[in-house]
């Protein structure tokens, strides 16, 4: 399709989009209540995006969405049902709450089934800047195009497979019978980058790079130093060779050490995995876990990171939660389902959609800084081993194992980059791993959008030449 045929953006206008998604939300929930359920919560969601794909380097889609999604769940005689629709006209709506209570009549009783109580939800700074609500698909184009362009000339050696640059906004709104009815919007930008390197018959290994922001006037920042990172480890991956095997020390760069140690130790505080004995973690609230520089919190009210909101899945209110404290276990996370089983409140940690049931799950987590300075600093720190920049492989969140690739790694020697690496493998157990983090650097780096966190060095990983 080409932008003369690409119908404009039409105008987002977040507080009209809000009360009438909301009403929608109000008029579902109502429907379903007098059709015979017991409680009765609708969440809804209205986007409007606007995405460009590039390949090879050349533009090969522009696509503009618009559409909402309404979702609707009841509980009758404790049992759940849910259903949803993107439309908007009244037999389709009578039809949604007729087939959620369908559904909760096969379903089996859970005492436990029940909404969460209603909740004040603080004022929290508006998610969304005039000027990313106004972006347009030229625009879009003309960022995305000219993102691609940057990267392509900072090396004749770049080779780009797919790039993105993508403008959404989004509104949310939910009504319940418990009384809670809320609403909000968010507008994000967000781009990417994935390639390699190729000189000749050396063909390095692919990478990533991106990030996803609010504010415009932090975009033509954030593309360019995307574009410089992406270059930096795309064509350091050039003339590979081999590591050495060994056990002990490793340096995992921030997107490495969120997937292999952060993560499962996230996925294990759900207090869901913890009742249903899912969980490593059980029964260990209040006693030392991991190193005692690590810090992890869950920001849900960081407006920098695209997880933040005022409220969850379930319109309960988010606030800053310590899940780790100097390597203390302090928190399990808990939404309406878990926090019922135990007779206590939730701490805002529904997650998901409208197009399913709530879900459990952290929403903008954040890793301590610790002392040991920038990545130049923690390289000399490890002094000889292996540098870990990305990692692909498995983690199981229930046993903490882990096996998997180092990829973009790095070996060191005298605290320097002396060759990049074939695919080597490192293993080990997160979980046993977390009191041998020896340290963590001072700065933090943003992954995606989504999180941030420090390079960490780990003791007694298994390192595994290919």
């Amino acid at each position: 399709m080409s932008l003369a045929t690409i119908p404009p953006r039409a105008a987002f206008e977040p507080r009209a989009v809000e009360q009438e998604l909301l009403a929608r939300c109000r008029n579902l929930t109502e429907r379903a209540l007098a059709a015979g359920a017991h409680e009765a919560e609708t969440y809804g969601s209205r986007s409007q995006s606007i995405q460009v794909r590039f390949e090879k380097g050349d533009l090969k889609l522009t696509h503009v969405d618009d559409g909402s999604t309404l979702g609707l769940r009841v509980f009758r005689d404790q049992r759940l049902g849910f259903s949803s629709t993107n439309q908007a006209d009244e037999l389709s709506l009578s039809s949604t709450a007729r087939a959620a209570l369908d559904l909760a009549s096969f379903a089996r009783p859970d005492e436990h089934n029940r909404l969460p109580t209603a909740r004040a939800v603080p004022v929290f700074e508006a998610l969304c800047d005039p000027a990313t609500l106004r972006i347009s698909v030229e625009e879009a184009v003309e960022h995305g195009r000219a993102f691609v362009e940057h990267v392509r000339g900072l090396d004749r050696r770049l080779s780009i497979d797919n790039a993105g640059f993508g403008a959404t906004c989004v509104a949310h709104a939910l009504s319940a019978s418990t009384g809670a009815a809320l609403a909000e919007t968010d507008a994000q930008i967000a781009f990417h980058v994935f390639g390699m390197a190729i000189d000749g018959d050396d063909v390095a290994g692919f990478h990533y790079d991106g990030d996803a922001l609010r504010v415009r006037a932090e975009l033509e920042p954030a593309l360019l130093r995307a574009a410089r990172d992406f270059a930096e480890v795309a064509l350091g991956n050039l003339g590979a060779a081999t590591a050495e095997s060994y056990k002990g020390p490793v340096l995992f760069a921030p997107d490495a050490f969120v997937d292999v140690f952060v993560a499962p130790l996230v996925s294990a505080a759900s207090a869901i995995a913890v009742q249903r004995k899912r969980s490593p973690l059980a029964g260990k609230l209040g006693e030392t876990i991991a190193a005692s520089m690590l810090d992890l919190n869950d920001e849900p009210r960081d407006r920098t990171l695209a997880g933040a909101g005022a409220f969850d899945r379930e319109g309960q209110p988010t606030a800053r939660t310590p899940i780790l404290e100097r390597g203390v276990l302090r928190t399990f996370l808990h939404n309406g389902y878990s926090a019922a089983v135990e007779g206590r409140a939730s701490t805002g940690h529904a997650i998901g959609g409208a197009r399913s049931v709530p879900g459990l799950g952290a929403h903008a987590v954040c890793v301590g800084a610790g002392a040991g300075g920038d990545r130049d600093a923690m390289l000399a720190r490890l002094g000889r081993g292996l540098f870990v920049q990305r990692f692909s492989g498995t983690v199981d969140p229930a046993s903490g194992d882990f096996s998997g690739v180092a990829k973009s790694a790095r070996w060191i020697e005298g605290g320097r980059v002396v060759r990049s690496l074939k695919e080597t493998l490192i293993s080990g157990n997160a979980f046993a791993l977390l009191p041998r983090i020896a340290l963590l650097s001072t700065v933090r780096e943003r992954l995606g959008g989504a999180a941030l966190a420090p390079f960490a060095i780990v003791e007694d990983v298994a390192v595994t030449a290919g």
